[in-house]
C-alpha cells in the first residue's frame, strides 16, 4: 500500500514507522523544513506543503490511501476552521481527483458532549458546542465524499512519550490540581492511534464508517492523579476546585465532559486491539522507559 500522511507530527510519525515496518510506502508531508527534518532523521520521507494555501497539484498523486491528520496547535475556534473545515476540503478534492480509495480523517471524541457518565457509540447525538461543531462539519465532507473507503476515527485523549499534562505537572512539583476532577477520561495511546488508523487503511466494510478510538478503559481524573503520584514516589495531591484548571480550560474554556466512549466498532469490525489496554500501562511504559535513559 502507498500512503500519504497530511500531517505528519506526533500521532502521524508513529503512523509512518509502523506504516514502514510492515511493508508500507509512505510520505509524510509537514509544514516546515524542521518538521521535514525531524521526520527524515527517523527514515520517514517527507515534503513540506501547507494543506491552506500551497498549490495540491504538486503532490504525488498516485496514492491507496490518505491520512488527514492535520493538527491545529491548541488554537481557538479559527485554527479549528482551517484544519477541521477548510484543511480537509482541500484535502477531499485532491484526494477525488487521484487513485486514492481509501481517506482516513483523524477526528475526535470531543464532538461527544455527554456528561452524565452514560456510553456513548458511533450513533449518540454529537455536537452542541463550537469546536464539536467545526469538527463535525470536516467529518460530514469526508462522509459524503466520493472516495470510496472513507473512515472517521474519533480519537480519544491521546497521550504518550512527552506528552502527559497530569504526569508533566506532578514532576514539576505541582501538587494542587483545579477545575473538574470527578469526571471520566477516555484515553488512548499514540502508539495505538497509530495502529488503529492502519487498521482503518485495510480493514472495514465497504464505504462511509465512523469509528470511535479509545483503550475503552475510561478513568476517572482525580483516580489517575492519584496514580501517578504514587507510581513517582509522590505526597498525596490535592485538589481544589477553586485553583486554575488544565489546559483545556486555559485554551479555549472547554470543560471535560464525562462519559464512557465505546470503541466495540472498531474492535470488531477493523480487527484492531489496543497494546495499552488502560492508560495505567501506558503509563507504566513511559515511566519504565524514562528510567531506563
Amino acid at each position: 500500500m502507498k500512503l500519504i500522511i497530511l500531517g505528519c507530527g506526533y500521532v502521524g510519525k508513529a503512523l509512518a514507522r509502523l506504516a514502514k515496518s510492515k511493508g508500507h510506502d509512505v510520505l509524510g508531508v509537514v509544514r516546515s523544513e524542521k518538521s521535514k527534518q525531524e521526520c527524515e532523521s527517523v527514515g520517514i520521507p517527507s515534503v513540506v506543503f501547507d494543506i491552506f494555501s500551497s498549490d495540491w497539484s504538486i503532490l504525488p498523486n498516485d496514492f491507496d490511501a490518505v491520512v488527514y491528520a492535520a493538527s491545529t496547535g491548541g488554537g481557538g475556534p479559527d485554527a479549528y476552521t482551517l484544519a477541521y473545515d477548510l484543511g480537509v476540503k482541500n484535502a477531499i478534492r485532491w484526494a477525488e481527483k487521484s487513485k486514492a480509495s481509501c481517506f482516513i480523517f483523524t477526528s475526535s471524541t470531543g464532538v461527544y458532549r455527554q456528561d452524565d457518565g452514560s456510553r456513548v457509540t458511533e450513533e449518540s447525538i454529537a455536537g452542541g458546542e463550537t469546536i464539536a461543531d467545526i469538527i463535525l462539519v470536516g467529518e460530514k465532507s469526508v462522509l459524503d465524499s466520493k472516495i470510496k473507503h472513507t473512515r472517521v476515527l474519533r480519537l480519544g485523549g491521546l497521550y504518550g512519550p512527552n506528552r502527559h499534562h497530569i504526569l508533566n505537572q506532578l514532576k514539576r512539583g505541582e501538587n494542587v490540581f483545579g477545575g473538574r476532577t470527578d469526571h471520566l477520561i477516555n484515553y488512548l495511546h499514540r502508539e495505538d492511534a497509530a495502529s488503529s488508523i492502519l487498521a482503518a487503511c485495510l480493514n472495514g466494510p465497504n464505504g462511509p464508517r465512523i469509528y470511535n478510538i479509545t483503550d475503552g478503559h475510561p478513568v476517572r481524573k482525580d483516580e489517575l492523579i492519584k496514580w501517578i503520584a504514587q507510581e513517582l514516589g509522590l505526597p498525596e495531591p490535592l485538589f481544589d476546585p477553586a485553583a486554575p484548571a488544565g489546559p483545556r480550560m486555559q485554551r479555549g474554556n472547554r470543560t471535560q465532559p464525562s462519559r464512557f466512549v465505546d470503541n466495540s466498532r472498531a474492535l470488531t469490525e477493523l480487527v484492531w486491539k489496543p497494546s495499552f489496554a488502560t492508560v495505567q500501562d501506558g503509563m507504566k511504559s513511559i515511566l519504565d522507559s524514562e528510567k531506563g535513559n
